[in-house]
């Protein structure tokens, strides 16, 4: 009886000495980012012995932030979890993350260095806004941004293909919508799907690059700044208005729909994220897409200036100080960060995004993947981010005020100068 006793305390002992860390991660990836994710975090699961990765994909937007935000409350939150550099200046003023050390960064193998530098830059300059200098509140995983898919046998009957089969330059406003008129045309088609129903985000980022690109700010020494918009700011609406109006975009159109008009060939061209392209490379080799595509950085419309609108998915964890994270389950998160940026990082890659970590930024296997080398070197140093103001970005209230005030615009209701003049004066209110 005694052997027995002492020979299950010792399979007792045995099991718990090797059980297994479990890492719990949020993150609010669906499509092709969400069946990538899946693959690093099987695929990490499947190179460990004593960490188990449980991932759980939640409402992406406002509801992941506000969820994110009452588990920090709670002291019941996630142990690491996606989150979107626009959205830091808001997580920070909340107190919902928590600061990763440089002992924390040499657990995973990494150091700040080794990251895109502008996208650290941003992160220090939100800390710092923030009375939070001195650390990282998250890491980069990517740089996503807008670009312009095309039809290449459109545009070939357009006459706008070249002979090394892309796109003909566009380098002014006038000559993009030279070129809309011709696709329309010659072609019968629409010539953009851009989708503006029930999508504010899509609106807000073409009308943000048109902003950048004439060089509006929105923030100066750390707060808003509104000085532009009755400007740049109101000459940018005054082109997606005129383009809508003439029928070279779409109208009323969801995110589905906009995507669906442009695989199904009835729209030239699509401007979209580059989180796109898995939807493209997978529509293709199903045969379900009937022409050759191409991608390209969204031009430069403004005298060279090449600045269009991007973000940044990130890898933080929540701040938790009812429930501290132990020594064991830092190393565990730490070990999971490094591997989602090394090991995963070509997997990554491959739902479009541009990898933040430089050694996969920059190696070989990733500038041949295509199609994402058709943009990636211009589109990774024409990256601006969003404000860094706390109200700007994903979760914060801006979207919803450009659905409000935008869309009337494009869709013929309102003009440009009522447009922004509800927009500023929203922004004004948000800051209040």
């Amino acid at each position: 009886m005694r052997t027995r006793t002492l020979l299950a305390l010792s399979l007792a002992l045995s099991t718990s000495a090797h059980a297994a860390t479990t890492v719990v991660f949020w993150d609010f990836f669906g499509g092709g980012d969400g069946i990538r994710m899946k693959q690093i975090v099987d695929d990490f699961n499947a190179s460990q012995k004593d960490i188990v990765v449980q991932r759980t994909t939640q409402t992406w937007g406002n509801p992941f932030y506000t969820k994110v935000h009452t588990a920090v409350v709670s002291g019941q939150t996630p142990d690491v979890m996606t989150y979107h550099l626009s959205a830091v200046p808001a997580g920070l003023q909340k107190k919902d993350l928590r600061p990763f050390t440089q002992a924390d960064l040499s657990l995973a193998g990494l150091k700040t260095s080794d990251f895109q530098q502008n996208l650290v830059g941003t992160l220090n300059t939100d800390a710092k806004a923030s009375g939070n200098a001195g650390n990282l509140y998250a890491l980069p995983l990517d740089t996503h941004t807008f670009v312009i898919y095309y039809n290449k046998d459109l545009l070939k009957k357009a006459g706008l293909i070249g002979a090394d089969g892309k796109m003909a330059a566009m380098k002014s406003v006038a000559d993009l919508t030279a070129a809309l008129n011709t696709i329309k045309t010659r072609t019968g088609v629409t010539p953009v799907a851009l989708s503006t129903n029930q999508d504010p985000a899509s609106v807000w980022r073409l009308w943000y690059s048109l902003f950048l690109q004439q060089g509006g700010t929105m923030v100066k020494d750390g707060k808003l700044y509104t000085g532009d918009l009755d400007t740049k700011g109101k000459a940018a609406l005054q082109v997606m208005a005129d383009w809508s109006k003439a029928g070279l975009t779409t109208k009323n159109v969801t995110y589905p729909a906009g995507v669906a008009l442009f695989t199904a060939g009835r729209a030239a061209m699509m401007m979209n994220g580059n989180w796109e392209v898995p939807t493209m490379v997978d529509a293709k080799a199903k045969g379900q897409i009937k022409f050759d595509y191409g991608v390209m950085s969204f031009p430069s419309l403004y005298g060279g200036n090449t600045a269009t609108w991007a973000d940044s998915h990130e890898l933080a964890i929540p701040a938790n100080s009812k429930t501290p994270m132990s020594a064991e389950k830092l190393k565990a998160v730490m070990t999971f960060i490094g591997y989602v940026n090394k090991q995963g990082g070509m997997t990554w890659a491959g739902g479009g995004h541009i990898p933040a970590y430089l050694p996969t930024q920059g190696s070989a296997a990733f500038k041949a993947l295509q199609p994402n080398a058709m943009y990636s070197a211009t589109s990774a140093t024409d990256a601006r981010l969003e404000p860094t103001v706390p109200i700007f970005g994903v979760g914060g209230p801006v979207y919803d005020s450009v659905g409000v005030n935008f869309v009337p615009v494009l869709l013929g209701q309102a003009t440009p100068e009522q447009g922004i003049a509800k927009f500023k004066a929203a922004l004004q209110g948000f800051t209040k």
